[in-house]
């Protein structure tokens, strides 16, 4: 397998995230002292995030005239089509409707802790039916291709005929993990911005209350961004969803890892915490509580950093394009590592016999404890193990995530593991062999003049790369199109050949000679 030489160009700039998150955190930092009513400063701080990524990336990177955003700008708008504008705004609206009666059914949210969401949706529904038709309108006259997933399901819920049910679902799929998650990571916004008003002032606080609000700041900042990019799925920004996970087993290891079905398994069989976390083994040892607690936050600022990355386009069980940048930089999944470490650093299960051992001069109960422990979070790793696989899965169809992560494997700060334990390694799609990507030099003028990359094209050296890369994952897939064409055509030549032969012997028989003489 060839490796490419350089990683692909992301989707968002790690400046504009920075630049954005620091407005978040100065926006948190206010609100902590400030007055205003926890619903008002929740929807505040998401603003104080999404505007700044927004406005910068209009200016700097023109995300609505990117080719995945699917809209031409560039020559003069279609006519309005109302038939089809109407039938998007009634599909969109159902949409919404049926999500609010899933709702209504499941008892899991009417519990308390999902009140601020749907409070907030009360305060959003009428700007919402607002804008609406505007949006629908400004982008059907744009779109290259119009009939989308909201047209599909609003024309199937009139009775039109000639509907894609494939786009139909991947437009469920979208929208059910919108209407999952969304109520889901804003109430934990809520919440934690709640918890972080009632701790007490900085200058109060001993080592541990100082950890705690720094661990808190950083869940604010991860569970915000992670909300702003759940509700702003908008094609006008290129933070449109570009195709949901197809497969069941993908959706099983994603959702497992939150309530409530967390709630059903993790207590039961893969419990590993107890009160003899990192606070309670260290207790009275300031440098190895301080140690711990570096550790922790230093992990837990990674996970940030991960969910920052993906600036308006964070979304689980969704391709809504690759981040290659930041944290991605070294590994594949930065978030998932950095999480997991997390927790075996909080919990200590490998060090408890030799401290609460020494502490009560009794061994045997508790290595039997410590062993159960590192099983039990051996088995949460595992889950978590296989929720990246099989989102790699699913990003594998793009082949500018398979130039990326065959690149990461190779350059990333990992790049020893998959080599140490080859079951981590990436493995691209079946039939994916592309060339190496080609230098600059001019010895390979040949090869750049036969993929459209001519000597005196302004791209950077990345934007070459992608085009090479592409362009070897389209004869991939016209190379597989053509075998499965082939071999969908095979039963029919071998029908008009086995005829053709019949025909020949009857025509020997009653002739008795060549049935073209």
């Amino acid at each position: 397998m060839s490796t490419p030489l350089t990683r692909p160009a992301s989707v968002v700039s790690q400046r504009i995230q920075i630049f954005a998150v620091l407005c978040f955190l100065a926006t948190a930092i206010w609100l902590r002292s400030s007055t205003m009513g926890s619903l008002p400063a929740a929807f505040l701080l998401c603003a104080s995030y999404a505007l700044p990524v927004a406005l910068l990336e209009r200016w700097r990177l023109r995300p609505h005239r990117s080719p995945s955003a699917g809209l031409d700008w560039d020559s003069q708008p279609r006519p309005t089509n109302w038939s089809r504008v109407a039938t998007k705004l009634f599909g969109f609206w159902a949409t919404l409707g049926i999500i609010a009666l899933l709702y209504r059914l499941f008892p899991q949210y009417a519990a308390q802790m999902y009140r601020p969401f749907f409070l907030a949706v009360e305060a959003l529904i009428l700007p919402l039916a607002a804008i609406s038709p505007f949006y629908v309108w400004l982008l059907d006259r744009r779109m290259r291709q119009p009939e989308d997933g909201t047209w599909a399901f609003g024309a199937l819920l009139l009775g039109r005929p000639g509907v894609d049910l494939e786009k139909i679902k991947q437009y469920a799929l979208g929208w059910l993990v919108k209407g999952f998650f969304l109520p889901l990571m804003f109430s934990g916004l809520h919440d934690n911005l709640v918890g972080l008003r009632r701790r007490p002032p900085i200058e109060n606080l001993d080592l541990l209350g100082l950890h705690f609000l720094i661990y808190d700041y950083l869940i604010l900042i991860d569970v915000g961004c992670i909300v702003v990019g759940y509700a702003l799925t908008l094609r006008i920004v290129d933070s449109h969803i570009r195709s949901a996970e197809p497969s069941a087993q993908g959706w099983f290891w994603t959702l497992v890892c939150y309530p409530p079905f967390w709630n059903m398994i993790g207590p039961e069989y893969l419990a590993y915490r107890t009160e003899s976390d990192w606070r309670l083994l260290f207790e009275g040892h300031p440098i190895l509580l301080g140690i711990c607690s570096a550790l922790i936050l230093g992990l837990m600022g990674i996970y940030a950093w991960a969910s920052v990355s993906f600036g308006l386009r964070f979304s689980n069980l969704t391709h809504r394009g690759i981040i290659t940048n930041g944290p991605y930089r070294y590994s594949r999944h930065p978030a998932y590592v950095s999480k997991n470490l997390s927790w075996w650093v909080e919990t200590l299960p490998f060090l408890m016999p030799f401290l609460m051992g020494a502490r009560y001069g009794v061994w045997r109960g508790y290595w039997v404890a410590a062993g159960a422990r590192c099983l039990r979070l051996l088995g949460v790793n595992l889950i978590y193990a296989l929720r990246a696989w099989s989102e790699e899965r699913h990003l594998s169809r793009d082949p500018v995530y398979v130039r990326y992560a065959l690149w990461v494997e190779r350059h990333g700060l990992l790049s020893w593991l998959p080599r140490l334990l080859p079951i981590l390694r990436y493995r691209p799609p079946q039939g994916w062999e592309p060339e190496p990507t080609p230098p600059a030099g001019g010895e390979d003028k040949g090869r750049r003049a036969s993929e459209g990359l001519q000597p005196s094209d302004e791209t950077s050296a990345e934007q070459q790369a992608d085009k090479v890369w592409i362009h070897e994952a389209a004869r991939a897939e016209l190379r597989a199109a053509e075998a499965a064409r082939a071999a969908a055509q095979a039963p029919a030549r071998e029908e008009a050949e086995a005829a053709s032969r019949k025909a020949q012997e009857e025509a020997r028989r009653l002739g008795g000679g060549d049935p073209s003489a």
